[in-house]
């Protein structure tokens, strides 16, 4: 069954759509700023898939329940036909609304994801993210500092404290439903069947990831008619953040 996401709207109604799709342990927060700079041409929604940001937990966390998150969000929103740009966990999600309901999209830009299966990788994260006895840390200084004892990287750890809330009743909670995602990560690093079809589609990706090599570009070359990549040099998997004015432009101006 669709769950409601949490969504935020930027840009003027009647421009054409450009709903936004964070990856794993994200949120629509990560793509504010860029949102803005989309809103000048385009209706943007920036959603919170769900068992992240604002949106509601579920038991079930499957690309497929994904999907008929968005479209349900599309048919309540009475938006018949938008572009979908989606990063990591999003691109995989947008990749395969694409292919599914190729009808209900414009264009495609899927950020640093390939469409082939990879190894399950982010158990470190949860193991440093579960470590944390939120219950009894006075203050959020404490949560990263714990965090970063496990994880030591500042970029990925400020990444992720931005997924912990302050509960009304005192004390912290993180957004995103950690137990349903870990175990999940089996499907969430799965493969997208690919099958050849004419949606206009950019795969922009970042020259120090590990997440797209040639061989994945070139089964996106074979399955989309409409297909165009482009490289970001020295940019890694949150290339958006790290290059924010050339993954603008690059995708700015195939949007539009």
């Amino acid at each position: 069954m669709p769950i409601p996401l949490f969504h935020r709207s930027l840009g003027q109604p009647g421009n054409p759509v450009l709903i936004i799709l964070h990856g794993l342990l994200g949120s629509s927060d990560n793509w504010q700023t860029l949102g803005k700079r989309y809103a000048e041409t385009h209706d943007v929604r920036l959603l919170d898939a769900r068992n992240h940001g604002r949106s509601p937990h579920d038991s079930v966390h499957s690309y497929p329940a994904m999907v008929e998150d968005v479209i349900a969000f599309m048919d309540e929103q009475g938006i018949e036909r938008a572009s979908i740009l989606g990063h990591s966990m999003g691109g995989k999600t947008a990749l395969l609304l694409g292919l599914t309901h190729p009808e209900r999209v414009e264009r495609l830009v899927i950020a640093d994801m390939a469409a082939r299966a990879y190894a399950v990788h982010h158990q470190p994260i949860f193991d440093a993210l579960q470590s944390v006895d939120l219950a009894q840390v006075a203050d959020r200084a404490e949560v990263e500092a714990a965090v970063s004892a496990r994880l030591g990287d500042p970029a990925i750890v400020g990444f992720l404290m931005k997924g912990l809330r302050r509960l009304k009743a005192g004390g912290y909670a993180w957004r995103a439903n950690l137990p349903v995602l870990e175990a999940a990560l089996a499907d969430i690093v799965g493969a997208v069947e690919l099958s050849v079809n004419t949606l206009p589609m950019l795969a922009i990706y970042g020259t120090r990831s590990h997440y797209v090599s040639e061989a994945d570009l070139a089964a996106y070359d074979a399955a989309f008619l409409q297909f165009e990549s482009h490289a970001i040099e020295g940019a890694g998997h949150w290339l958006h953040a790290e290059q924010p004015d050339e993954f603008f432009e690059v995708t700015s101006d195939f949007l539009n």
